[in-house]
């Protein structure tokens, strides 16, 4: 049939949904996308995307029309980011590019244009939708009699004017937000807080690679003193005039710490010790009490007095708040450490939880506002760049700030005062791979997370988690001497199998998929009674069976082992150990919780034994022989590696490991990769710079 022109052309619909351009085809009715007659992963907002797009196809779709069609709700910074994400991913999934489109043309400043040519058919619109102009009307308009019309809208220009003279009478001008700049050293802000009154601001800072310590800033004046309490984390500032602060700290990932809890003055002395092994803290408004999270048993309590758990989880919590009347703690939900995606939640004193506000890719920072009516935090939906939101306890959420580069919210004074950092983050790969002499950057794309080496130390597998992996992340592999990354799917990777012919992948943490690195189709691993995976699923030495660590209903996370071709996973570990390795003659698992101890577990049962020699917080992997693991701290750079025996419990210098262009700012090392006999390797560095400010006249 033939559709009503449009700007004077004519668009042929085939009837049945469907619309094809070279190797693609769209089903409109099922939403989904194929190349060659295979499904492509494309989510909702691309897909309407390229549904407006198709609809138009060689016509200017205007920027404005995809924000009322898709955004209509959005505020202009929302939707500027999610029409340029969602535009970013379509363009992914059709292999196109912004500076030479096959598909879709970018007009600065305007919109979009489908440019290839559709193979003799259109997208159908309704007739009664659409104008001989090309407009979006309704037809029952234009039956309209001229003169109602006429008369609805001289009625509707003096309610306007009626009501324009109303708020012209009780509104003024809205200023913009004031800005004070607050720190200028180069480095990283862990956190920071308004001192009682707010004529001062204490914050806990690591400036020019040197370690985490206590500042105080006046407002007034524009330097700084320390407290002089090195090697420190500030948790809360009490209404008192009493930090809490963490010391004994040990670094786990880029600002998260756990250390042992200490209470000291603002006006300065040596903080009292009060327990371990805590990450996070916040005093009660009348400075009498702290809500805490701990870790205990391999999972993480909010306790409200110390002591008293309010919530639980096999995840992790961070940034916990207490609400100005007491009665609540709003806190950051996390499913899986560390990974910071998750839910913003609250928790009254009888432990009743609820769910504000889900579905963050990633969430740093969180305050009350000063009415108590609104929990106001910083997270991302896709990407990196965090902005700042406000929840009210109903669920009703409002955009409020954001920034090039991402914020993470930091305190909000009783006047409404804002406390934020201004961050840049990034995460990366650097390795020495066969025939270099040098180390080579190996990092993707803005968050590249290394996951494992082959043995012969040729071929890297990662995952990339930033703004191009998407919310579920991509996983890919490349060679060490820097081709293009190859992608092979969604998830976190895992692990390559000895014959590096698969790869593990787990998705959303809810499913666990084997990925075909050449020629080959993805397996789906049955998932039986695991509630939620973790971050990571290694082989075992046969290529069959695979390692990996989740929980089921009702327990903490442990390591089970998994049959790739069938079978139950079988738990292998008590509850509380997350991080598991096989070591290579496939008798051991060494695992850990993750920041405690670590324990060798005999495969085939039997009684577990401790790592001599390993220290707290120390992060292993296995050396070819199974008498040794490669130790080291993840901390800032330079790291040193041994070789640990872990009969003996004797250690040797392996090697040092300094980021060649990181040497002398903020860098925390971790997830270090050996080939089989070690010459080869990899790593990631994780830097996060960020500047302090204070902000007035945020609403």
């Amino acid at each position: 049939m033939l559709d009503i022109p449009q700007n004077g052309k004519a668009h042929v619909s085939n009837g049945n949904g469907t619309v094809r351009f070279g190797v693609f085809e769209v089903d409109l009715r099922s939403g989904e996308l194929r190349k060659s007659g295979s499904r492509i992963k494309l989510q909702d907002q691309p897909f309407k995307v390229l549904q407006i797009l198709l609809e138009h196809s060689g016509d200017l779709v205007t920027r404005e029309e995809l924000q009322s069609r898709i955004w209509p709700e959005e505020s202009f910074g929302d939707f500027d980011h999610a029409v340029n994400v969602a535009v970013g991913k379509l363009r992914t999934a059709l292999g196109d590019s912004a500076d030479n489109p096959s598909f879709i043309e970018t007009v600065p400043r305007r919109g979009y244009r489908f440019v290839a040519q559709l193979d003799g058919a259109s997208v159908e619109t309704d007739p009664a939708e659409v104008s001989t102009t090309g407009e979006y009307r309704s037809r029952a308009f234009s039956r309209l009699n001229g003169a109602l019309l006429a008369v609805f809208a001289i009625l509707f220009a003096v309610v306007l004017l009626g009501l324009g003279v109303f708020l012209g009478r009780r509104t003024a001008p809205s200023q913009p937000p004031d800005f004070q700049r607050l720190t200028v050293k180069h480095g990283t802000v862990y956190s920071a807080r308004f001192a009682p009154g707010a004529y001062n601001v204490i914050y806990a800072a690591s400036w020019d690679g040197a370690p985490i310590e206590i500042f105080s800033t006046e407002l007034k004046f524009p330097w700084a003193r320390s407290f002089g309490l090195p090697a420190t984390q500030l948790l809360a500032v009490s209404s008192s005039g009493e930090m809490a602060v963490l010391q004994a700290i040990d670094h786990r990932f880029l600002l998260g710490v756990r250390g042992t809890l200490g209470q000291v003055s603002v006006t300065g002395g040596s903080p009292r010790q009060i327990t371990e092994n805590v990450d996070w803290a916040d005093w009660s408004p009348d400075g009498k009490t702290l809500a805490v999270v701990r870790a205990i048993a391999g999972k993480e309590r909010l306790e409200f007095p110390l002591g008293r758990v309010l919530y639980e989880t096999a995840g992790w919590v961070s940034h916990p708040r207490v609400s100005p009347k007491g009665d609540q703690i709003a806190f950051l939900d996390h499913s899986i450490y560390p990974d910071d995606r998750g839910a913003v939640s609250i928790v009254d004193l009888a432990g009743r939880k609820k769910v504000l506000s889900t579905g963050w890719e990633t969430e740093e920072g969180l305050a009350w506002s000063p009415d108590g009516k609104e929990v106001w935090f910083s997270a991302a939906r896709a990407g990196l760049e965090r902005r700042i939101y406000a929840v009210d306890l109903s669920g009703r959420q409002r955009p409020v700030f954001q920034a090039p580069g991402g914020v993470t919210l930091q305190d909000i004074a009783s006047d409404g005062t804002v406390l934020l950092t201004r961050d840049q983050q990034r995460k990366g790969i650097m390795a020495l791979g066969p025939g270099s002499t040098r180390e080579r950057e190996l990092s993707w794309m803005d968050w590249s997370f290394p996951a494992d080496l082959s043995a012969d130390g040729k071929i890297l597998l990662f995952d990339e988690q930033g703004e191009g992996g998407g919310p579920n992340y991509v996983v890919a592999v490349r060679d060490m001497q820097g081709s293009p990354p190859i992608p092979l799917g969604e998830g976190m990777a895992g692990g390559l199998s000895p014959d590096g012919k698969w790869a593990t992948t787990i998705v959303s943490n809810g499913q666990l998929l084997v990925l075909p690195t050449g020629a080959g189709t993805a397996k789906r691993i049955e998932r039986h009674d695991i509630e939620q995976y973790g971050m990571e699923a290694h082989w075992l030495p046969d290529g069959q069976q695979i390692i990996f660590s989740g929980n089921q209903p009702g327990h903490g996370a442990r390591c089970f082992i998994q049959n790739i071709d069938g079978g139950k996973p079988r738990p292998v570990t008590p509850e509380g150990i997350v991080f598991c390795q096989v070591s290579p003659d496939a008798k051991w698992i060494a695992g850990s919780s993750g920041g405690g101890e670590a324990w060798l577990y005999p495969i085939d049962g039997g009684e577990a034994r401790p790592i001599p020699g390993l220290l707290p917080g120390e992060d292993f992997t296995w050396t070819a022989d199974a008498s040794f693991l490669y130790v080291y701290h993840w901390k800032q750079a330079p790291i040193k590696i041994y070789r640990l025996n872990i009969l003996s419990g004797q250690r040797r210098f392996f090697k040092e490991i300094t980021p060649p262009e990181l040497s002398g700012s903020y860098c925390d090392i971790d997830h270090v990769l050996f080939s089989f006999d070690g010459r080869y390797y990899a790593y990631g560095y994780a830097r996060l710079l960020s500047e302090l400010y204070m902000i007035k006249g945020l609403r």
